[in-house]
């Protein structure tokens, strides 16, 4: 069990504990698409990992759950899903319970851990790329179909795919830093951009976008406000989507991977960093 001052994170085992995930559930997926009980304990007792966080009322305000996989005679942990109480969206607890995991599969000889992410999600992304040190080389397009929960309906669901290596060095360093860093426009001014944006009242709309680049790095900027843009106008939102889907689907396979997502605060801005980088032979 790990504790924090305001939270504790505990690999349950207790049936009733398990049924209580339901209700927390409907939270993120209304009543249609929560992930049942009985799946849970499986996960639990057959190879996977159950993670539940409470807070100092014994409440649920956070789960991961996952379970041991192959593909391609690769060994690694899917991570299925991790998901936080929104108020709890702005702290650390989403960082702790992949902690937590980590530390748990590293005593299983587990080197590697996948999860998907919405590749407009820039809380997501920023955790599992900046954060937690995640590399993203795949791109998915449409995986699960439509989707009618509240956070994924009206978009195709587009993921990339988030390789963690779980005791790499590169991993190692970025769960050292203690400090967040927030990039400036000056150190994007060195790197070429594959859109160009423009600010449209509230929100930014794409200008254009370029698939000719040959750089060694080059930046992705998406909105930060993708949700309020669904409401607001539907087809931006589906803009941003083709259009990052085009990018990614046309850098990915030529090399490219996305190994960090950087943000600026004071410009309310989100970039993935698109990078040159050889995949790792197993």
């Amino acid at each position: 069990m790990k504790q924090d001052n305001f939270f504790k994170i505990v690999r349950i085992t207790d049936r009733e504990s398990f049924k209580q995930l339901e209700f927390f559930q409907t939270v993120f997926f209304g009543r249609g698409d929560i992930i049942p009980y009985h799946v849970l304990i499986a996960f639990q007792e057959i190879g996977g990992v159950v993670l539940v966080a409470y807070d100092e009322n014994n409440r649920p305000i956070g789960l991961l759950c996952g379970y041991n996989s192959f593909k391609n005679g690769e060994v690694f942990h899917y991570i299925h899903f991790c998901g936080v109480l929104p108020e709890y969206s702005h702290t650390d607890l989403s960082k702790q319970l992949r902690m937590t995991a980590r530390e748990s599969l590293l005593e299983e000889g587990i080197r590697q851990a996948m999860w998907l992410i919405d590749p407009l999600n820039p809380i997501e992304a920023y955790m599992s790329i900046h954060k937690l040190g995640g590399v993203a080389r795949e791109y998915i397009r449409n995986f699960y179909g439509l989707m009618r929960d509240p956070q994924n309906r009206g978009l195709e669901s587009d993921r990339l795919i988030v390789r963690w290596d779980l005791d790499s060095k590169e991993v190692k360093e970025k769960l050292s830093r203690e400090v967040e860093e927030e990039v400036s426009e000056v150190n994007l001014d060195i790197l070429e951009k594959s859109v160009l944006v423009v600010r449209d009242g509230s929100f930014k709309r794409i200008l254009d976008y370029r698939l000719n680049l040959n750089n060694d790095k080059l930046c992705l900027e998406i909105p930060t406000n993708i949700e309020s843009i669904k409401k607001k106008d539907l087809s931006i939102a589906i803009e941003w989507r083709e259009t990052t889907r085009k990018i990614f689907e046309h850098y990915l396979p030529r090399g490219y991977a996305v190994t960090e997502v950087l943000k600026n605060l004071r410009n309310d801005c989100c970039y993935y960093i698109l990078e040159k980088k050889p995949a790792q032979k197993s």
